[in-house]
């Protein structure tokens, strides 16, 4: 055998030992894949939950976040880089090395995980709402730590066991949290209002002014002496009732500008 063939097969043997010695190790450890996201939070450190905002990735500071992103780890087994991207790892699912806090009470094996008041801290959820993923540790020891957290962002459904309870609980969660700013909240409530003012003033006119006449056309083929008094009973409610439309509509849209 010629040394060229040694070598190539020295080679070989040496490339497939780490190989498998990497394997073993990935296996032990859990591979984390994760990917490099530009970080516009510079407080954010290891383990910190992010949010996504116009401003970039920032450290997440209100519970139960729907735009929470992922965990920064500095350290992970496998990133995925691009030359173009400068950041750092943040992962998204998987396994990850998790801050916490006991803000909500101790951390217990198999809890649902969500993101605190705490800038960066995940804490127990306790109520349904948007999750980070399930605690693979316990933690009730001070106020914050570290624990291991299988990751997987979602709505998660704790606290509402009927059907109806759930529906109508998640359309609620959904729309106060897709509301970033308080003033398109005071504008949606004003529709709202402005839409049931509208309703109310033609429901009151149709249940009031329509039976006057529906009576009035009746009178009138009993008595057809009285008809012109009858025709101008039915004229009076009929313009009462379109008035009572035009001030509903005049008062939803006073409403809507104010």
């Amino acid at each position: 055998m010629s040394k060229l063939k040694i070598i190539l097969v020295i080679s070989l043997l040496t490339f497939n030992f780490a190989l498998y010695t990497s394997l073993v190790h990935a296996q032990n450890e859990s591979i984390e894949i994760t990917s490099v996201y530009e970080i516009s939070d510079t407080e954010a450190t290891e383990g910190d939950i992010l949010t996504i905002t116009d401003q970039g990735l920032v450290r997440t500071d209100k519970s139960f976040d729907n735009k929470m992103f992922g965990v920064l780890q500095e350290q992970p087994i496998l990133v995925y880089r691009n030359n173009e991207t400068k950041g750092k790892p943040v992962m998204r699912s998987g396994v990850a090395t998790v801050n916490v806090t006991t803000l909500n009470g101790p951390i217990k094996y198999g809890d649902y995980i969500t993101s605190s008041s705490v800038a960066g801290k995940g804490q127990k959820a306790s109520e349904s709402g948007y999750i980070l993923g399930i605690a693979l540790g316990s933690f009730d020891k001070g106020e914050a730590g570290k624990i291991p957290i299988a990751i997987r962002i979602e709505y998660a459904e704790l606290t509402n066991p009927r059907f109806a309870s759930r529906l109508f609980g998640f359309i609620g969660n959904s729309f106060l949290e897709n509301i970033q700013d308080p003033k398109q909240l005071a504008t949606i409530i004003r529709y709202i209002a402005a839409g049931l003012v509208v309703l109310l003033a033609f429901t009151f006119g149709f249940l009031t002014f329509s039976r006057s006449i529906a009576k009035s056309i009746e009178a009138l083929g009993r008595n057809p002496l009285a008809k012109s008094t009858i025709q101008l009973s039915m004229v009076i409610n009929i313009i009462l009732l379109v008035v009572t439309g035009i001030i509903g509509i005049v008062a939803s849209i006073l409403i809507i500008k104010l």
